[in-house]
């Protein structure tokens, strides 16, 4: 039984010289300790001046090949064209971009910063409000972001004006191709005060579709329905403009 007890002592005293050995071994491979980051906290500036100029190339730029993007109420997406993709749509609609930094921490290569943000309409009203936070790596780019998470201090909806469309159309295909690829009508009523536009269609009526259209500046898209572009954009599309039919939120 001593022996017995004698061998279990002895490993347990190999075991917590292994053990010591290796938190040994992980704190000299551990990355410097994490301090404030002016470099990361100034390149705020350089996204801002990016978004706000239309210049997604320079934008793309500051993210990594393989960045994740992952708004609010959408699918997680992937790479420099998701920045394009999404940024661009809001720069289309008129939609400029303020950010605060709260945080910028960075520990040998890698880095976070924790931002509030203000996006403005054309007209400098303020239509959203809220918070995001950026994981960075410093590549052989210099420091760019990984990923990036932002959502809303907004309840959903809040300050925001949806029209209800309803129509009837010539032919169903030739008006959903309308809607989609990347020169689509989204894009059209983008320029003219839309944020974003749900498209739909009649499961009884081939012919009969809907859109709820989300208006940042309504006099805006009113000259716009109003404009000869307009008129022959419906036309191009097959809409019957005699069924047009609008419908504004109740609040």
């Amino acid at each position: 039984m001593r022996k017995l007890k004698d061998l279990k002592s002895g490993k347990t005293c190999q075991l917590l010289f292994v053990a010591i050995v290796a938190i040994a071994g992980l704190a000299a491979c551990a990355p410097q300790g994490a301090q404030d980051s002016p470099e990361l906290a100034a390149l705020a500036d350089s996204w801002e001046r990016a978004y706000n100029a239309g210049d997604l190339e320079a934008l793309a730029a500051l993210y990594t090949a393989n960045c994740r993007l992952m708004a609010p109420n959408a699918p997680m997406t992937q790479g420099g064209q998701a920045v394009r993709a999404a940024f661009g749509a809001m720069r289309e609609a008129g939609l400029t971009v303020d950010l605060e930094t709260i945080d910028a921490t960075a520990a040998g290569d890698l880095g976070y910063r924790i931002n509030t943000y203000a996006v403005s309409a054309p007209d400098g009203t303020v239509v959203d409000r809220g918070k995001a936070v950026e994981l960075w790596r410093k590549t052989a780019a210099g420091w760019q972001i990984a990923s990036d998470i932002w959502n809303s201090d907004l309840p959903e909806g809040a300050g925001k004006t949806y029209l209800n469309v309803t129509h009837e159309v010539e032919d169903i295909d030739r008006w959903l191709a309308a809607w989609q690829g990347p020169d689509g009508r989204r894009e059209t009523f983008a320029e003219h005060g839309v944020g974003s536009v749900r498209v739909f269609r009649s499961p009884d009526d081939p012919k009969r579709v809907g859109l709820l259209v989300e208006v940042l500046d309504q006099a805006e898209l009113q000259a716009y329905m109003a404009s000869p572009e307009a008129a022959a954009a419906k036309a191009a599309d097959g809409v019957i403009d005699a069924t047009l039919r609008f419908m504004t939120e109740v609040k």
